[in-house]
């Protein structure tokens, strides 16, 4: 079977979405399947660097890597991010149109405009196409426009986002809370919708270096005790409301380490230089495989998300957190899958969104904890982590989501795909509201 996998990021890119694309990759290509890889270049985290050894050659016996000269954005910008979402869709496309044969497509893409070209090239093709949804948009997009853009922007967008979902043979989501939404709002059948949640590989942690070691690898002091936020500083994430906490429970003996990048990362620095706040320190290395060393940091794990955002995602950082087994302090929505996983593991602390009050009493209280206690929670983390985000587990449940899918619609004729003289893919317009 030739299996094409769309996805939006890719290693070397650090980041969940990118890994989960190539563990599917790799385990359908071990069990003799035709893999197909189309991704863009990769351009994440911003500010990240890569030379041309670091992006893997094709080989023999490996799964096909077709990176198309799509229109990159790493910035966190609307504009930008909208080109780049309706570039990769034309031009994952016109990949998918020069392959004689496509028997299934998996896509783990951006929304909303990238996903509604490759539902629609494979609905007119009559290939299944397996949706991976990892942010329920337009929810994401609009919690970031004002209330009354938002409205007016609401409508068509759901309606492009149900068109979506139609087209698609199969859809996976990575949240009970995102399945709900899906069969009911979306009004989706739930024998299409899976859940499958986004896992991580945990072998690195189980051989990470020393806190010592960590500390001495980037020269952060190992003394004071350290809370630690990894991942991207974006507009999401509210890490300016870190820095502003930690300045306000004025800890002694404590530092705060901020690992990542981001667009929010040079006004975050700036509100450190400018205040003066002493015992703040910016980590930044784009290798993927350092993160464990990083992770190794911190004696507590921050998960901050903005009100309203946690709801329509669950952080790659919480997958991170437990398992390294970290005890984690989390200002996220209530309702939230995040801050049910939390209270489920036993392992940190839930509190409200953007609350910097709540956030520095909860630092300075953690602090005075016997580091026992903390390793408990740790603990605690770590075996659930292990249970909801094993690798084996996520990529075996994922990979029977394509076989079923493939299996329910073997009735239909194997699809050709034969050249013509210009894609139609280039005239294919997304539904006007």
């Amino acid at each position: 079977m030739h299996i094409v996998i769309v996805n939006a990021v890719y290693p070397p890119e650090p980041v969940v979405s990118a890994r989960l694309g190539q563990d599917l990759a790799e385990h359908l290509n071990g069990q003799s399947h035709r893999v197909t890889v189309v991704c863009p270049r990769p351009t994440r985290p911003l500010g990240a660097t890569y030379a041309p050894h670091d992006i893997a050659p094709p080989s023999a016996g490996k799964p096909v890597i077709h990176r198309v000269p799509s229109w990159c954005e790493p910035r966190s910008h609307v504009w930008g991010r909208i080109r780049e979402s309706w570039s990769f869709g034309r031009q994952a496309c016109r990949a998918m149109h020069d392959l004689e044969t496509i028997d299934l497509v998996y896509a783990n893409t951006w929304p909303l405009l990238s996903q509604w070209y490759v539902s629609d090239f494979c609905r007119r093709r009559g290939i299944p196409l397996v949706l991976h949804i990892q942010d329920l948009y337009p929810e994401s997009l609009l919690n970031r426009l004002p209330p009354l853009l938002g409205e007016i922007c609401s409508p068509p967008l759901m309606r492009l986002e149900r068109a979506i979902a139609r087209n698609a043979a199969h859809v996976v989501v990575v949240s009970e809370s995102m399945m709900t939404q899906y069969v009911t709002q979306r009004q989706v059948d739930d024998g299409k919708v899976s859940l499958v949640p986004n896992w991580i590989d945990s072998s690195p942690f189980e051989f990470a270096p020393s806190r010592e070691e960590a500390c001495r690898h980037y020269g952060i002091p190992a003394m004071p005790f350290t809370f630690l936020y990894f991942g991207n500083i974006g507009p999401v994430a509210g890490v300016d409301l870190l820095i502003r906490a930690f300045a306000s429970a004025a800890l002694p003996e404590s530092q705060l380490v901020i690992a990542g990048d981001g667009s929010q990362k040079a006004a975050c620095e700036d509100m450190v230089r400018t205040k003066g706040i002493s015992g703040v320190f910016f980590v930044s290395d784009p290798r993927a495989d350092r993160g464990p060393l990083i992770q190794q940091l911190g004696h507590v794990s921050l998960l901050p998300i903005r009100r309203g955002a946690a709801s329509s995602s669950v952080p790659s950082k919480l997958m991170t957190y437990m398992l390294a087994g970290s005890p984690i302090i989390a200002p996220v929505d209530s309702e939230s899958d995040t801050a049910a996983a939390i209270r489920s593991a036993g392992g940190g602390w839930v509190g409200p969104p953007e609350d910097v009050t709540w956030l520095a009493a909860t630092m300075a209280n953690v602090t005075a904890l016997p580091k026992t206690d903390l390793k408990i929670m740790g603990s605690r983390n770590l075996d659930y982590g292990r249970r909801a985000f094993s690798k084996e587990s996520g990529v075996r449940r994922l990979a029977d989501v394509l076989f079923r899918t493939h299996a329910a619609t073997a009735s239909r004729a194997r699809c050709s795909l034969r050249p013509w003289s210009t894609p139609d893919v280039s005239d294919a317009k997304p539904p006007v509201a």
